[in-house]
């Protein structure tokens, strides 16, 4: 359970700046799968999440990609995200799924598009901002899940560990391209 927790606020962190992967209410929270299966933060690449290239995984570079994604993702300039650009992020992330999915991919997105904004914003403006879209309990917790040497960084072998690990679990649940198992969406 607590991987799992981990893995949705990884996603929510990093959609902080990408209307958040990966990864959206459900679908931002989890973020997106890359070709392997993997989700949450490690859809990603080590070399992307290692925002200043030190060979390491801080909070700060978790921040550094937030900020950097949000700022893709905010067409308007206005420094916050509002339900139809969160939306056309979410619908983008189901592009390669649209297939397998029942209903019209728009609308769900733009469902949970709306149910994100729902939940966090916190100040009812309508629109996320960064505070609104960050991991709750701070991206500390995810990089505390991940570090298992205790220098309070993910380093490339530790990433590569944990990633396997989630991998193997997820083949042997039958979840993922491997397994076969097809999208709920």
């Amino acid at each position: 359970m607590q991987m799992k927790q981990a893995l949705r606020i990884a996603g929510i962190g990093l959609l902080a700046g990408a209307a958040m992967s990966m990864a959206a209410a459900p679908m931002l929270a989890r973020g997106g799968a890359d070709s392997f299966g993997s989700r949450g933060i490690f859809a990603t690449d080590f070399a992307t999440l290692d925002a200043n290239g030190d060979g390491r995984i801080t909070e700060e570079d978790f921040a550094a990609r937030a900020a950097a994604r949000l700022a893709e993702a905010d067409t308007d300039g206005n420094g916050k995200l509002e339900a139809a650009e969160i939306a056309a992020q979410v619908l983008a992330r189901f592009e390669d799924r649209a297939d397998r999915m029942r209903g019209d991919p728009a609308t769900r997105a733009e469902a949970m598009a709306a149910r994100l904004v729902e939940a966090r914003d916190t100040d009812d403006d309508g629109a996320l901002s960064p505070e609104e879209l960050a991991p709750t309990k701070g991206y500390g917790r995810v990089v505390d899940r991940f570090d298992t040497d205790d220098d309070n960084a993910i380093s490339a072998a530790e990433y590569d560990e944990a990633k396997a690990a989630i991998t193997a679990r997820a083949d042997k649940r039958g979840m993922g391209p491997r397994g076969g198992h097809k999208s709920r969406w």
